[in-house]
């Protein structure tokens, strides 16, 4: 399908997240209204295989295309589309559960062969997502499994379901669905409750394949791939991964570690060594002897002398 170039309104778009308002909306390649069967723990669209989508309720993208459309009060849904069976008895034709469905949403269905796609992106922007708004307790996890998640504002709780393919190994000390529950670490700064989960200590022979999030409500992720230090949303997307901080060399003589060699460096040696305050001491020890002492202080002031500085 052609890629569209003009988007929906922003201003729209923003409307519909604060009204924590999920919109379906669905084009089939015959033509047929769908059924959707929707759920949030319980079923919210009746029961399978839900309710079919009224023909006199569209929507016009900027490309001309007439889709149905249907709306959900809920910051966040899990649907399946269908063809409603014969008489509402099998055979189906439907889509795999699509887990976690947020905001506004463009999919495309055959009702005869169950060809589904996601074209979301061709019609609604899709901003990249920006690591300076996750707040500052998202941090690298040295030696264990860990993960972040970044939950709709209306959650309170989160649980966690992880596991590996290849091993069988279940990585949640409960064991048992829904998982264990994880820590809220603070929110972005778009409100939205983050949440931590530190497993394990890394055996690289047997690590996680698999994660899952949940809000032990029936609102879940799909089954997302785990990628260490990931941080993912509801619809299942990793938005970003935390990566082990970056240490650059020592500079010889920067006591302080600002990058400069200067009488501050000395400074910060001579109020060790007399008071014990190591609170400017980052790389005191010049010489490579494990001790800090007068030996370091003269290194600094050989190189001060050495670049002419004052």
């Amino acid at each position: 399908m052609k890629k569209i170039t003009t988007l929906l309104l922003s201003l729209a778009f923003v409307a519909i997240c604060a009204n924590a308002t999920v919109t379906v909306n669905v084009r089939t390649a015959n033509g047929d209204a769908p059924y959707i069967y929707a759920w949030v723990g319980d079923p919210i669209n009746g029961a399978w295989p839900g309710t079919q989508m009224d023909e006199t309720q569209t929507s016009v993208t900027p490309d001309g295309l007439v889709w149905l459309t249907q709306e959900f009060d809920y910051d966040a849904i899990n649907i399946v589309l269908n063809d409603g069976g014969i008489d509402g008895e099998d055979p189906f034709v439907k889509t795999p559960d699509i887990l976690g469905v947020t905001g506004t949403v463009y999919f495309t269905f055959d009702t005869e062969e169950g060809d589904f796609e996601d074209v979301t992106g061709n019609y609604v922007e899709i901003h990249e997502f920006d690591p300076s708004t996750l707040p500052s307790t998202v941090v690298y996890v040295e030696g264990k499994e860990f993960a972040y998640f970044v939950a709709p504002t209306t959650w309170t709780k989160c649980d966690v379901w992880v596991w590996s393919n290849p091993t069988g190994t279940n990585f949640t000390q409960s064991g048992s669905w829904p998982g264990d529950p994880i820590n809220l670490v603070g929110n972005t700064t778009d409100g939205e409750p983050v949440f931590q989960w530190i497993g394990a200590d890394i055996v690289e022979s047997d690590r996680p394949s698999h994660i899952i999030f949940n809000n032990t409500s029936g609102t879940q992720t799909a089954d997302l791939e785990y990628v260490p230090g990931g941080v993912y949303n509801l619809a299942g997307k990793l938005l970003y991964t935390v990566e082990p901080p970056t240490v650059n060399p020592a500079i010889p003589g920067d006591v302080n570690n600002d990058g400069l060699v200067s009488s501050v460096d000395v400074t910060a040696l001579y109020n060790y060594l007399l008071n014990g305050d190591d609170s400017a001491i980052i790389n005191g020890d010049q010489d490579g002897d494990c001790i800090i002492s007068s030996v370091d202080i003269t290194i600094i002031y050989n190189i001060l002398l050495g670049s002419g500085a004052q």
